[in-house]
C-alpha cells in the first residue's frame, strides 16, 4: 500500500526553515509561518487523536498537548527555534483551533471505541474493481458505528477524479473529506476509507455503505509499473 508523505514533516521542515532564515525577524508579524505553524499543530492533534490507549489528549487536552508536541518538535531541530517568542502564534492558533481539537477528540473516541468492538460480520471483499478492495462494519454486536474500506493491493488515489464527481476538501496532504450522497467520508494516509454512522436509521446505514463501495471502486487506481520500483 503507498503511503503519504508526512505532512507533519514536511510542514516541520517549512517551520524551521522560516524560523531559521528569519531570525531577526518576528514571529508574531509573519503570516506565513502563522499559517505553517496551525497546519502543523493540526497534523499533531490528528496523529494524538488516533494514537492507542488511554491519554490526557483524549480527555479534553487534545489542544494543549499537540501545542507542547509542537514546540518540542521544533526545538529539537532548531536551536534558533528556542529563542525565538512563538507565544503570540500559539495563543492565535489555539483560539482557532478549539473547535477542530473538540471535532478531533471526538473521531478519535469513536475510532477507538469501534476498533475495540466486535466486528459485526466478516469483511465484504470486492474483487471487480480497478484495485480489490474490502469493507469492514465497525463496532459492537447489534450496534454498527461506522464502516471502513481499505484497498488489498498496493494502489494509488485518483484524487482529481474523484473531485470531478465528489465534493472533497483536502489540504496539500491527508486527509481529505468527501461527501456522497449526504454522508461525509475521511480518506486517511494509509488509503483507508473511514466513515461513523453511530445513531444512523437503517435506510442511511444502506445507503452509506453503497456510497462507501463506489468511493472505493472510483478512488483506487492500480499502480503504474514505474511505480512499484
Amino acid at each position: 500500500m503507498v503511503q503519504a508523505i508526512s505532512d507533519r514533516e514536511f510542514i516541520l521542515q517549512q517551520v524551521v526553515r522560516m524560523l531559521l532564515e528569519n531570525t531577526e525577524t518576528s514571529s508574531d508579524s509573519n503570516l506565513v509561518l502563522q499559517l505553517a505553524l496551525t497546519e502543523l499543530v493540526k497534523q499533531v492533534m490528528r496523529e494524538l487523536a488516533q494514537e492507542d490507549g488511554e491519554a490526557d489528549h483524549l480527555q479534553g487536552k487534545l489542544l494543549q498537548s499537540a501545542v507542547q508536541t509542537t514546540t518540542q518538535l521544533i526545538e529539537a531541530r532548531v536551536e534558533a527555534a528556542a529563542q525565538s517568542d512563538l507565544s503570540p502564534s500559539f495563543a492565535r492558533l489555539s483560539r482557532s483551533l478549539r473547535w477542530v481539537a473538540k471535532e478531533m477528540t471526538a473521531l478519535g473516541l469513536q475510532l477507538r471505541q469501534a476498533q475495540q468492538g466486535e466486528v459485526m460480520r466478516a469483511p465484504k471483499v470486492v474483487s471487480d474493481a480497478p484495485v480489490p478492495f474490502q469493507i469492514t462494519e465497525l463496532g459492537t454486536r447489534g450496534h454498527l458505528e461506522g464502516l471502513i474500506a481499505t484497498p488489498l493491493a498496493d494502489c494509488r488515489l485518483q484524487q482529481e477524479r474523484v473531485r470531478q464527481s465528489y465534493r472533497v476538501q483536502a489540504s496539500r496532504g491527508y486527509p481529505w473529506e468527501v461527501e456522497s450522497e449526504g454522508i461525509t467520508f475521511v480518506v486517511e494516509a494509509d488509503s483507508s476509507i473511514i466513515t461513523f454512522l453511530e445513531g444512523f436509521p437503517d435506510a442511511v446505514i444502506e445507503q452509506a455503505k453503497a456510497a462507501l463501495e463506489q468511493l472505493a471502486h472510483d478512488l483506487y487506481a492500480p499502480l503504474e509499473v514505474w511505480e512499484k520500483f
